[in-house]
């Protein structure tokens, strides 16, 4: 498929593995944009939770994400920038209540529905990275270029508790390697688009790799088709 601005390069994978910042850094490197697609999750979150909506109320959520309007803007270091009905919503999306509502809303199949067609919207014409659970498998599989990272659950749970202390906060290891467990269990079970590698992408173990070695481990993917 050819598309006016380059191509569209999915990256999923499960929690903790860098995603996002293999991703920005790529995009960057090549001149596309970039979208973590969580951010539009839990924007629906953000206005279920400001607008009192039940989050298990099937019809009332899908009614919410029909009615948001999202649109985007580039920004230096390839990340688009989101606005949610024409608002920058910045750390509103990282509340505690926010999260909690994003786990329940996440899993509604008609909501996630609606919010796979914007996201089909804003990369239909390439020349972008985009990073989230189901972007090989649902939202893009006809992408040119898809890559599945991974590390084990003990890594990730390493490099979160090593990114906590780095902010001078506490950080149980035990704690955070039962919650990557469990969101991992959640994410690859759950009825509405699970998370597992799309049967052509490369998957990459980034358990004993450095954030650098990602990044040339996916460029080397996106130069190999562009050639």
């Amino acid at each position: 498929m050819s598309r006016p601005n380059g191509l569209v390069v999915s990256i999923d994978g499960t929690a903790g593995t860098g995603k996002s910042s293999v991703g920005r850094a790529v995009a960057e490197k090549i001149g596309y944009g970039f979208l973590s697609t969580g951010g539009l999750y839990r924007a629906l979150a953000y206005k279920v939770f400001a607008n009192k909506v039940d989050p298990t109320d099937t019809q009332a959520v899908l009614q919410t994400a029909q009615a948001i309007s999202f649109t985007f803007e580039r920004q230096p270091d390839a990340t688009l920038k989101m606005f949610v009905d024409g608002e920058f919503l910045g750390g509103k999306l990282h509340l505690d209540e926010v999260a909690q509502t994003a786990s329940k809303v996440s899993t509604n199949a008609a909501a996630r529905a609606v919010l796979t067609e914007k996201m089909r919207e804003v990369g239909k014409d390439g020349g972008i990275i985009m990073e989230g659970r189901d972007i090989g498998t649902i939202v893009f599989p006809d992408a040119e270029v898809k890559i599945y990272l991974d590390a084990t659950a003990q890594e990730r749970a390493n490099r979160r508790v090593r990114q906590l202390l780095s902010k001078g906060f506490e950080a149980d290891y035990a704690q955070i390697l039962a919650s990557i467990q469990e969101r991992d269990l959640r994410d690859s079970t759950r009825a509405a688009s699970p998370l597992k590698p799309a049967e052509d992408a490369v998957k990459i173990d980034t358990s004993s790799m450095t954030m650098p070695q990602v990044v040339d481990a996916v460029l080397k993917e996106i130069n190999k088709y562009a050639s």
